[in-house]
């Protein structure tokens, strides 16, 4: 069951409704923290989208690294 952005902000405003109507503060707490993440979650599709535009282009990559030449064989220390 996929849920629209449409019933998130439908349960965005359910959550409002009961906040107004909260007695205990760590009621409010808890349905002004629900409130805030299906405001998110209505948003994200259209927030996705956009990252994925203003995201750099992925970088070409070799399929084989290149073999660096090897290095000299030298003794610093004698």
């Amino acid at each position: 069951m996929t849920t629209t952005p449409e019933d998130y902000l439908a349960k965005a405003a359910d959550t409002k409704v009961q906040l107004e109507a909260a007695t205990s503060e760590g009621e409010r707490t808890r349905l002004r923290r629900a409130h805030g993440v299906y405001l998110r979650l209505s948003n994200h599709d259209a927030e996705s989208a956009a990252r994925a535009e203003l995201a750099p282009a992925p970088r070409i990559r070799p399929e084989k690294p290149s073999a660096a030449p090897p290095r000299p064989m030298t003794n610093y220390f004698k």
